[in-house]
Parts: structure tokens; C-alpha cells; sequence
């Protein structure tokens, strides 16, 4: 079990670089079709990924909202 989450923190610690990329191009692309639709439901989802991803993923711990 030790082996599997070293393997597992092995390959995010030498994959990080994609795993950001790909996050931030996500969330860009997904305000853009957010910003195309007329309702505002889903702003508050993006707003809510979009918040969970800068204090956790992020660690942006300065802000407290």
C-alpha cells in the first residue's frame, strides 16, 4: 500500500506541470461556454469550482472569504 501512494505521489510530483494545464484550461474553457449561456445557475457552480480551487488546490491560505 506504502508503494501504490509513493507511485501516486511519484507521478503528480513529475506530472505537475500538465496537471495545472490542464486545470486552468478547463476552467478557461468552461467560462467560456458559462459566459455563452443566459442563465446564471451556472456562474455560481464555476464561482464555486473556481473558489475551491484557489484555497485547496492552490493553497492560496491569505484570503479568507
Amino acid at each position: 500500500m506504502v508503494e501504490f501512494i509513493q507511485g501516486i505521489a511519484g507521478w503528480v510530483t513529475t506530472n505537475w506541470a500538465q496537471i495545472v494545464q490542464a486545470i486552468v484550461s478547463l476552467i478557461g474553457t468552461a467560462s467560456i461556454i458559462v459566459k455563452l449561456t443566459p442563465t446564471l445557475k451556472d456562474d455560481d457552480v464555476l464561482k464555486g469550482v473556481i473558489r475551491f480551487l484557489g484555497k485547496y488546490i492552490a493553497l492560496n491560505r491569505g484570503s479568507e472569504e
